[in-house]
């Protein structure tokens, strides 16, 4: 070490041991942080198509993002998974003038990721791409998402692969407990929660997935979102020849189906897991829909249930009793219909009474007795303090856009929520969870060895046993 940098070294050493270390408690952070949102930007294609652009330069790579309203739920119960399996055939099957091997060797050829899912509501597709691909790639994508060839070899290996997911479906008593829960919330045959069953994947012929995609696939029911470092100008000439031509079809749309047939009744139900040594606890009710008035108070409620580091659940359950792998809580909000409202928690199975009246007793206190002052600032200065990481990633925030507009409402809906959730009150908060919380409508699912429990589930209430194997 030379003499310069040690002479340095010790200077600093100095520095340091003299310096005052000012107490993290005293000092003053401003409640909101300033910050300037990546701009989105909004046009339409001849043909209807929505189309959102968001620039970032940073890197030469685009992502292109496909959104069609063809999910679940405007498939028929007796074919549950087709709006799934079209979607793989779609990614991995290729185009009628662009057939599997060419389509595929084009895209790995250049290093491209397309990638692809259908959810409840809506399919989702993804292209990652270099920008100066876009030109020779994009056309490629389009053609597969406009005009599948659904190769029957595919479709074979599709069946395949969710036939082996659903043998396996009991092989893990946590999947159990998450699987029968949303059966019991949604219903059985609500697209959240129905399965892919082999009677399903028998029905899902060719012919029905070419039907269901000639009316679910048109323009209007398509938006497309692209992120990245690319000319606006240039993508919107490209994407106008490749779509511009899109007519809508002249077939009636498949209906979307409510989220919620026939749900259980609430109560107390049991699913006996013997040998497991620790137990899968649920309970949960109906949430709520995302333009419901009480919406920012939700978002400060389930941080002190169960979603931030200081929430109910977390500290009881976990920290101050040790009774928990695993605990959470969540108010979900829907767009159209109502999300849940749920607590989840994993424990070994001497506890599973304690901490289900834990878990029992916490949300009865939120309803009659409400937040106190200090966690209603915990949960505001929390939330507002993370508020800008939303508008981190471009991807994110473009998605975010598409995905309100899809649904009806103002692109800009989150942006405003500081200004609804910074002047809620204490009182305002436990107003709403008065109100929204109902613990005699709540449907309580344990799954677990019930000979190693800490006393019977009928303390609970009266108690349904299921079949995992039926259910």
């Amino acid at each position: 070490m030379s003499r310069r940098i040690a002479v340095l070294l010790f200077s600093l050493s100095l520095t340091w041991g003299t310096a005052e270390i000012k107490d993290p408690r005293s000092m003053d952070f401003p409640p909101r942080l300033e910050f300037t949102p990546h701009e989105v930007t909004r046009f339409t294609l001849s043909d209807g198509v929505q189309v959102f652009f968001v620039l970032d330069h940073e890197l030469p790579i685009v992502d292109v993002h496909f959104l069609v309203k063809a999910g679940e739920d405007r498939v028929p119960a007796d074919c549950a998974g087709l709006a799934e399996i079209l979607a793989d055939l779609i990614v991995d099957g290729g185009s009628k003038r662009f057939p599997k091997y060419v389509f595929q060797d084009s895209l790995d050829r250049f290093g491209v990721s397309f990638t692809g899912y259908a959810g409840t509501d809506q399919a989702v597709f993804n292209l990652h791409l270099l920008s100066e691909h876009i030109p020779h790639l994009l056309p490629l994508v389009v053609d597969a998402i406009r005009a599948p060839a659904l190769p029957q070899n595919q479709l074979k290996l599709c069946r395949k692969q969710y036939l082996t997911d659903y043998e396996g479906r009991n092989d893990d008593p946590k999947y159990i407990a998450s699987r029968v829960f949303y059966k019991l919330l949604y219903g059985k045959q609500s697209p959240e929660a129905r399965e892919v069953t082999p009677s399903c994947l028998e029905n899902i012929t060719t012919k029905k997935i070419k039907g269901f995609h000639q009316a679910t696939y048109r323009p209007s029911d398509i938006m497309i979102g692209v992120e990245g470092d690319f000319d606006p100008k240039e993508m919107l000439d490209l994407l106008e020849r490749c779509l511009g031509d899109w007519q809508e079809p002249n077939l009636e749309s498949y209906p979307e189906s409510s989220l919620y047939i026939n749900p259980a009744s609430p109560g107390v139900y049991l699913v006996q897991w013997p040998g497991s040594v620790q137990s899968s606890i649920y309970m949960g009710h109906k949430g709520l829909v995302r333009s419901d008035p009480g919406y920012p108070e939700s978002r400060l409620l389930v941080e002190v249930y169960g979603g931030g580091w200081y929430s109910r659940l977390l500290h009881e359950i976990r920290i101050e009793r040790g009774l928990a792998y695993a605990v959470s809580g969540s108010i979900s909000s829907g767009f159209e219909e109502p999300g849940e409202f749920e607590g989840m928690c994993l424990t070994k199975s001497e506890k599973t009474l304690e901490a289900s009246k834990l878990m029992l007793g916490i949300i009865s206190e939120l309803k009659t007795e409400g937040i106190t002052q200090h966690e209603l600032e915990l949960a505001k200065d929390s939330w507002l303090a993370s508020f800008p990481s939303y508008y981190e990633d471009p991807g994110e925030v473009l998605y975010d856009r598409m995905d309100y507009a899809g649904h009806g409402y103002p692109i800009d809906f989150w942006d405003e929520l500081p200004d609804k959730i910074e002047p809620l009150t204490r009182e305002d908060v436990n107003r709403f969870a008065s109100e929204f919380l109902n613990p005699e409508e709540l449907i309580i699912l344990v799954v677990g060895d019930t000979t190693s429990f800490d006393g019977s589930v009928s303390e609970l209430g009266q108690v349904t046993i299921i079949d995992p194997e039926v259910y």
